[in-house]
């Protein structure tokens, strides 16, 4: 993995984690979401960090080549998981924030590699 990817991948998280962070207090998101306190800003940011974590993740077990298969395989994943909360009578929010902050943050990383 080259070491500007590495470096956008660990910033992201960062921004994801102190995002998600500031918005709960450092509660676990689960606990407040059975209390009803879960916002699609909150969830946005959770799938981001959960998307860019899996990446970064998926890419060190690749251990280096070319990172756009990867990348482009889970954005497929979570466009497919988007557009399905989308699809439902009655969408879910919180899921489609999820899912979208998961695509965006995806998004992301694709036209870094795309510029590279």
């Amino acid at each position: 993995m080259n070491e500007e990817l590495v470096r956008l991948i660990e910033q992201r998280i960062a921004v994801a984690e102190h995002s998600l962070t500031d918005q709960t207090g450092g509660t676990n998101v689960c606990r407040l979401q059975q209390d009803g306190r879960v916002t699609g800003g909150m969830k946005y940011d959770e799938g981001r960090l959960v998307a860019l974590s899996a990446l970064r993740r998926r890419l060190r077990e690749a251990g280096g080549g070319d990172p756009r298969p990867i990348v482009a395989q889970d954005l497929t994943m979570w466009q497919e998981a988007l557009q399905a909360q989308q699809a439902r009578e009655r969408p879910a929010i919180q899921w489609v924030a999820y899912n979208q902050g998961g695509v965006d943050a995806l998004e992301e990383v694709l036209q870094v590699i795309d510029r590279a």
